[in-house]
């Protein structure tokens, strides 16, 4: 029988996964409006990176109902699938925070120019305001799937070791955004092609660019701020699990 505090956990995970999804509409809304206008095809790579980034959502969200109270401890055969389905989680969970990266994309379509203040274009404020929402939404989709595995993992480790391991996602999160922004694999290449996705990693990072250390260390930062942000203003309980 599920209690009260069950079913209030359940009504607030309905309305952020509502919330979330409604988000997700209205941006998808606004490409097509700037699809049809400029009768183009921009942004229509948003609708497969967006289903991407909900994937770790719902993977974590399954494996959160496998745990839903302290005193369900599944048998070998659901610890075996929870952790398969983990180790999917981990693979697509920088699908999330990638879509932090789009914002660059309002500024390739829409270049300055001497002659021209584009930010008197309407067009300009669409596209600006859809990749900042996608931004906004692949950091809440991230940190929320992360806070569902983080519960998970309270009931097996200490809350500083939790910590530990949450940290080491976010790094492991910033460096996947970086494979797929800048070396264009996708989150089952690490599977079907790794030597090669390691082998341009090692290359990149013992360059004299410093660009993927510099990288990988800001979409850290902005995850964890994201992360200490959410955790702070809302309690463990109020987390849907």
């Amino acid at each position: 029988m599920i209690d009260k505090h069950d079913r209030i956990l359940n009504k607030r995970f309905i309305a952020l996964a509502f919330t979330l999804l409604l988000m997700t509409l209205c941006c998808l809304g606004i490409a097509v409006y700037l699809r049809a206008k400029s009768g183009s095809s921009m942004y229509a790579f948003l609708d497969w990176d967006m289903f991407l980034a909900w994937v770790p959502f719902l993977i974590s969200t399954m494996i959160a109902l496998i745990f839903r109270r302290k005193a369900v401890r599944p048998g070998w055969l659901g610890m075996t699938l929870t952790g398969l389905l983990g180790l999917i989680w981990l693979f697509f969970l920088p699908n999330a925070a990638y879509l932090f990266t789009e914002m660059l994309h309002a500024f390739r379509y829409f270049s300055a120019q001497p002659e021209s203040a584009f930010w008197f274009e309407m067009d300009f404020w669409y596209s600006l305001t859809l990749t900042f929402g996608i931004a906004i939404l692949g950091l809440m989709l991230s940190t929320c799937s992360i806070r569902q595995i983080e519960h998970v993992l309270q009931l097996f480790v200490h809350r500083f070791v939790c910590w530990i391991i949450v940290g080491f996602i976010l790094f492991l999160s910033g460096l996947g955004v970086y494979i797929g922004r800048f070396n264009r694999w996708n989150s089952w290449d690490i599977v079907s092609r790794p030597g090669q996705v390691v082998m341009d990693l090692m290359n990149d990072f013992i360059s004299e660019s410093g660009l993927p250390v510099a990288f990988v260390t800001l979409m850290f930062v902005i995850q964890a701020f994201a992360y200490v942000i959410i955790s702070l203003i809302s309690s463990r309980k109020d987390m849907p699990r």
